[in-house]
C-alpha cells in the first residue's frame, strides 16, 4: 500500500485511493463541490485543487490517485489563491439571492466564500448573465438555473443511481445549463435527493420551500417507516412542527431516501389526524371512547380476537399480546405477518410495504397465537364477535372481517386509515411522537425516536392498551414501553 504525506502527516492507504479520500482519513478537509462519495468523479468544479510536490501545476484532489512517496500540501499560498479564483469565477454570474434562497444556512457557496475568499466582486451586477428561475420540474423540485454552478451532481445522480438519466448539460462554455432531456419527466421516486446533494440553491424542495430557515430547525435521528427497508433518517422540526425528513447515510441500509419515505411525516399534522375517539363515525372524548370499547370487549368475552400489526413497534405489538392473553383472555390472536421482502427497484423500495413484519414475528415467537391463515378463516366464518386491531392491519383482512360480521375496534393515528365498518377508533401517538423498536427486512433492530409531541391527551399505543385493559377490569402493569416486552415473559 502506498505511503504519502499530507500537510506534514504521513498516511498509508490502499492503492487507488484518491488524495481527497486520503486527506479525509487524516481529518484534513479539502473543499469540493462536484465530488460526492457515492457518485462518479467529475473533477469539474476545481475547488479541490492541491499542490503536489514535483507536479508542474495544481491537481484536483478528487481525481488524483495517491502514489508512493507523494507529498501533498492543501493550504499553501498557491492553493489559497486558486480557491479564491475558483470562487470568483463561480460567483461572477451568481444572483444576489441569498436573503430569499432556501439553501441559505447550508450552502456550500456561502460557506466556502466566507472561508476561502471574502473578495469583493469585480464584475458589475448589471452584467451578470440572466437565466430561467423558479422552474417547477416534477412533483417535488424547483430549479433555478441562475444559481447553478454546473457541478453536475444532479446529472450523475439520475444517470448512475436511479439510472433514469432525465437531466443533462445543455449548450457549451458559459452558455451551459442543466435541463431535462426532451420527452423526460423528473419523477423517478428519488428526486428530492437531488435537492440534498445540490451544493447551492439551484435545486430546492417544493415541499420545504419557504417553510423555515434551516438554522431554526432542530434535528432528531430516527427511522423511516415507509416500508421494510428501515432507512435511517433525520427529522427536522421546530416549535413542535415537523418540516422535513432527510437521510442519515449509513453502510447497512441507505445513502439516499425515497420521495415516498420523505412524505411520511405529513400524516402527523394532516387534517384527518385523530386526537379524540371515533364511535360510530362520531367524535367522542377519549375516556368515554375507551369505556365504550371496553364495554364491547366485555360483551364479546369468549368470542373476541386481537390482531397485531406489521405497522406497529415491537413494544406496541407486545402490549396487544398482553391484552389478548391477560385482559381479554382469548387464544384468538395473531402476529403472524409474513410478506415477501427485498429491495424491489435495486435502490430502496421494498417489496414489503410494512415496516415491522419481522418485529411482529418476534412477538409471535414470544406470545404464540394463531397463524394468519387460521385467524382469517375464523374471522370469515363468524367465530369472532369482536376484533381489536390496528387500523391498517385490519384493512388487510377487510373481506374476511366483513364476511364474519365482527364488531371492529381499532387503534389509529389518522381517520383516513379507518376500515369500513369500524365501530370504535382510539387514537395513539405516531412514531414521530413516541419511541419504538422496529426490525427491518435484514433483521436489523433499530429505534424510532420522538421528534415532536402528540396532540393533547393522545398517548403511545401501549399506554392506550393499558387504559383499555383497566376499563375492562385488568391491570397489565404497563408503566413504560419496555414493560410490555417484559410482560410477555412473565
Amino acid at each position: 500500500m502506498p505511503k504519502l504525506t499530507i500537510d506534514g502527516r504521513e498516511i498509508e492507504v490502499e492503492k487507488g485511493t484518491t488524495v481527497l479520500e486520503a486527506a479525509q482519513r487524516l481529518g484534513v478537509h479539502v473543499p469540493r463541490y462536484c465530488y460526492h462519495p457515492k457518485l462518479s468523479i467529475a473533477g469539474n468544479c476545481r475547488m479541490c485543487l492541491v499542490e503536489v510536490e514535483k507536479a508542474p501545476k495544481l491537481l484536483t484532489a478528487c481525481s488524483t490517485e495517491v502514489s508512493e512517496g507523494m507529498v501533498v500540501r492543501t493550504s499553501t499560498d498557491k492553493v489559497k489563491a486558486a480557491r479564491r479564483d475558483v470562487l470568483e469565477y463561480l460567483l461572477i454570474n451568481h444572483p444576489l439571492d441569498c436573503p430569499i434562497c432556501d439553501q441559505a444556512g447550508e450552502c456550500g457557496l456561502q460557506d466556502y466564500y466566507m472561508e476561502h475568499s471574502r473578495a469583493k466582486s469585480r464584475f458589475p451586477q448589471e452584467a451578470k448573465v440572466r437565466r430561467q428561475k423558479r422552474r417547477v420540474l416534477g412533483p417535488h423540485l424547483v430549479l433555478d438555473n441562475e444559481r447553478c454552478i454546473l457541478c453536475t451532481r444532479c446529472v450523475r445522480f439520475c444517470a448512475e443511481v436511479t439510472k433514469t438519466a432525465e437531466l443533462e448539460v445543455m449548450e457549451r462554455g458559459d452558455h451551459s445549463f442543466i435541463d431535462l432531456k426532451e420527452g423526460k419527466a423528473l419523477d423517478n421516486g428519488y428526486t428530492l435527493n437531488i435537492a440534498d446533494i445540490c451544493p447551492v440553491g439551484a435545486w430546492t424542495s417544493r415541499d420545504f420551500r419557504f417553510k423555515s430557515r434551516v438554522w431554526f430547525l432542530k434535528r432528531t435521528p430516527t427511522l423511516c417507516l415507509g416500508c421494510a427497508t428501515g432507512c435511517l433518517v433525520e427529522a427536522h422540526h421546530n416549535d413542535n412542527v415537523l418540516y422535513r425528513l432527510v437521510p442519515r447515510p449509513n453502510a447497512e441500509t441507505n445513502t439516499w431516501l425515497c420521495d415516498k419515505g420523505r412524505m411520511t411525516y405529513k400524516a402527523v399534522s394532516a387534517g384527518d389526524r385523530l386526537s379524540k375517539g371515533v364511535v360510530k363515525n362520531g367524535l367522542m372524548e377519549l375516556e368515554p371512547a375507551l369505556r365504550e370499547a371496553a364495554t364491547r370487549i366485555d360483551e364479546a368475552r369468549g368470542a373476541a380476537a386481537v390482531l397485531g400489526s406489521p405497522w406497529l413497534s415491537v413494544e406496541d405489538n407486545a402490549a396487544l399480546a398482553l391484552l389478548a392473553r391477560d385482559a381479554v383472555k382469548t387464544p384468538n390472536f395473531t402476529f403472524d405477518f409474513r410478506a415477501e421482502a427485498g429491495i424491489r427497484d435495486g435502490i430502496l423500495y421494498n417489496k414489503d410495504q410494512a415496516p415491522n413484519s419481522a418485529g411482529a414475528l418476534k412477538v409471535k415467537a414470544a406470545a404464540g397465537g394463531l397463524s394468519m391463515q387460521d385467524f382469517a378463516r375464523k374471522a370469515a366464518a363468524g367465530e369472532f364477535k369482536l376484533v381489536v386491531a390496528e387500523a391498517r392491519a385490519a384493512s388487510l383482512l377487510k373481506e374476511e372481517l366483513k364476511a364474519g360480521g365482527a364488531r371492529l375496534i381499532v387503534f389509529a393515528t389518522n381517520r383516513g386509515d379507518l376500515p369500513d365498518g369500524t365501530h370504535a377508533a382510539l387514537p395513539y401517538a405516531s412514531y414521530f411522537e413516541a419511541p419504538g423498536t422496529f426490525v427491518n427486512f435484514q433483521g436489523l433492530e433499530r429505534r424510532a425516536e420522538p421528534a415532536v409531541t402528540a396532540p393533547d391527551g393522545v398517548k403511545p399505543l401501549w399506554e392506550m392498551v393499558g387504559k383499555l385493559a383497566a376499563y375492562s377490569g385488568t391491570s397489565l402493569r404497563l408503566e413504560s414501553a419496555g414493560d410490555a416486552v417484559k410482560g410477555l415473559n412473565r
